[in-house]
């Protein structure tokens, strides 16, 4: 059997690097792996995306166990690689593309799709806002991100990672953090920790949303400036006396800070702003 070349020897080989801009780190450790595939719950019916397919680690070990493998690389340098190790896999589909630039849709044959991802860490957190904005298309969502970025997505009111990411998912998904990975666990080794979340969307919004884009705008400019109250932050979009009517209506003290706002005070936010907007 052919020696399975590292991500190390990959690059050493070739005389490249991990892009630093990109976030790129390579899992290494196939413990990590399997209590992936445990958290992801995998079965042979699955479908599952994978954004950052990297050097095929991951995307190999779900092609052994699910039924389709779309696997969703950006970096040109590891395409020949990604074709060579899935050339044995018919059920591995490699695209070469910027995630932020597909239509998830296009994916979805009628059968709900599970993400399974090491996202890169560069752009996690915008690639977590295109996956709610298409959330319709998937059951499941098991991604590792930065600890940091994990500890806000999951955050509560009142506390310093509060903001405007943690009330966006929470509203339209069950999340929670099931496994803490070292930088051992990666090489190269990352300056910081990591997380694997695992995300449900939701078949209804956990509160009452009138508008979904308005209800983002709404928890935007709340979140605009962390030091600013409300009534100054929410002045950003609408007239200072409808931001004092609004939140009057909404029972909201005026001077309080948007990280103090449960979801449920957000989403009275955002009706009261809603039908006062026309």
């Amino acid at each position: 059997m052919k020696k399975i070349e590292s991500p190390r020897e990959f690059f050493l080989s070739r005389g490249i690097v991990p892009k630093k801009a990109l976030g790129q780190s390579f899992l290494v450790d196939h413990r990590i792996l399997e209590r992936i595939g445990e958290i992801a719950e995998l079965s042979g019916q699955d479908e599952v995306v994978e954004i950052g397919a990297g050097l095929g680690v991951l995307t190999t070990f779900l092609g052994e166990r699910v039924k389709r493998v779309i696997a969703i690389e950006k970096d040109p340098r590891f395409i020949d690689k990604l074709k060579e190790i899935t050339a044995p896999f018919s059920n591995i589909e490699i695209v070469h593309q910027d995630a932020l630039g597909v239509e998830f849709k296009r994916f979805y044959l009628g059968n709900k799709l599970k993400v399974v991802s090491n996202l890169p860490y560069s752009v996690s957190s915008p690639i977590l806002i295109k996956l709610l904005d298409e959330r319709e298309f998937f059951s499941l969502m098991v991604l590792m991100v930065q600890k940091e970025v994990g500890e806000r997505i999951v955050a509560s009111p009142g506390t310093k990672a509060y903001g405007s990411i943690s009330v966006l998912i929470q509203t339209y998904m069950d999340v929670e953090i099931k496994l803490h990975v070292p930088p051992s666990a990666f090489w190269p080794q990352p300056k910081v920790e990591s997380v694997v979340l695992k995300l449900i969307p939701l078949s209804s919004p956990r509160i009452n949303v009138p508008d979904e884009r308005f209800f983002r705008r709404v928890v935007k400019a709340a979140f605009s400036s962390r030091r600013k109250i409300l009534v100054n932050s929410l002045s950003s979009i609408f007239p200072r006396d409808m931001v004092e009517t609004i939140l009057k209506a909404a029972e909201i003290d005026r001077k309080r800070r948007a990280e103090t706002l449960s979801l449920e005070e957000f989403g009275r936010v955002a009706y009261e702003a809603f039908i006062r907007s026309g």
